[in-house]
C-alpha cells in the first residue's frame, strides 16, 4: 500500500526533517518556552510568557522562534477556551480588544524596522516602571482602584504591538488588569479570551510576512505534547493558591521579566 497517498509518508519526512534541523539544545530550550508558555496562558504567573521567545530565539532567530511558537499558542487557547469563555469579564473586553487590534496593525507596519533589543529594553523598562507603580499605589489607596478606561485601551494597544512583534503581549495588559482586582479565575479568563483573538488575527498577516511556513510547523507539531503540560500545570497551580498569594506572584514574575527583557536589550 501507498502510504503517500494518504500523507502519511510525507508528513512523517516533514517531522524528520524539523528534527534533524534544530540541535538538542534547541529542543530542550523550545520545551522549556512551551511549559513556560502553557503556565502563563492558564494564568498563574502571568507575564512569565514573555520569556519563552527570547529563550527559543537564543537557539534560532526571533522570526522562526515567533513562526513556531504562534500554532502552540493557538493550541494553548483552544484547550482552555470554553473555560474563558464562561468566566471572562465582558467589560473589560470592550476596553482593551479593539485598541489591540490596532496595535496590531502597527506592529505589522513596524515589523521589519523593529529590533529585538529595541523591543526587549523599551518593554522591560515601560513594565518596571509600572509595576513600580502599581505597588506604590497599592500601598497607598486602601479600598479598590476604579476604573480606569483610558489606561485600559492604551495598555491594550500596547500589548497588541508587542504581541504582533514579538509575542509578548502579557506585561502591557498585566499592568492594567493588576488595577482591577479581579477574581484570579476572572483575571485569568478574561485574558485567554483576550490573547485567543489576537493569537488568531496574527495568522493571516503573518503568512503575508513569509513567517508561516511547512518546515516550521512540522517543528510546532514535535513540541505539541509538552502544550497541555504546561496549561494544566498552570491551572492546577492557580487552584491550589489564595487570592492574595496569586496576586503576588504575577508581580513576580512581571518583576523577573521586565529585568530579564532589560538585560536582554543591553546586552546582547
Amino acid at each position: 500500500m501507498d502510504h503517500s497517498f494518504y500523507g502519511i509518508t510525507p508528513l512523517m519526512i516533514s517531522l524528520l526533517q524539523a528534527f534533524n534541523a534544530h540541535s538538542a539544545l534547541f529542543f530542550v530550550l523550545a520545551g522549556i518556552s512551551v511549559v513556560i508558555l502553557g503556565i502563563s496562558k492558564s494564568g498563574f504567573g502571568a507575564g512569565l510568557g514573555a520569556l519563552a521567545p527570547p529563550l527559543m530565539a537564543s537557539q534560532s532567530s526571533l522570526a522562526e522562534a515567533l513562526a513556531i511558537l504562534l500554532p502552540l499558542l493557538i493550541a494553548m487557547d483552544l484547550i482552555g477556551l470554553r473555560r474563558f469563555w464562561s468566566n471572562a469579564d465582558r467589560r473589560i473586553l470592550k476596553i482593551i480588544l479593539w485598541p489591540a487590534g490596532i496595535g496590531m496593525l502597527f506592529g505589522f507596519l513596524f515589523f521589519s524596522l523593529i529590533t529585538p533589543q529595541m523591543l526587549s529594553l523599551s518593554i522591560g523598562i515601560f513594565t518596571l516602571l509600572f509595576l513600580i507603580q502599581s505597588v506604590v499605589m497599592s500601598r497607598i489607596e486602601l479600598k479598590e482602584a476604579k476604573p480606569y478606561p483610558l489606561l485600559g485601551r492604551l495598555m491594550g494597544c500596547l500589548s497588541g504591538f508587542t504581541s504582533f512583534v514579538a509575542h509578548i503581549g502579557g506585561p502591557p495588559v498585566t499592568i492594567y488588569m493588576l488595577r482591577e482586582k479581579l477574581s484570579p479565575m476572572v483575571y485569568t479568563s478574561t485574558l485567554g479570551i483576550f490573547f485567543t483573538a489576537m493569537n488568531f488575527g496574527k495568522l493571516a498577516p503573518y503568512a503575508y510576512l513569509d513567517l508561516l511556513n511547512f518546515n516550521q510547523l512540522a517543528t510546532s507539531i514535535l513540541l505539541l505534547p509538552l502544550v497541555p503540560v504546561g496549561v494544566y500545570l498552570g491551572f492546577y497551580l492557580a487552584k491550589k493558591i489564595s487570592v492574595k498569594w496569586y496576586y503576588i506572584i504575577v508581580q513576580c514574575c512581571l518583576l523577573v521579566v521586565s529585568i530579564k527583557l532589560i538585560a536582554d536589550g543591553l546586552f546582547t
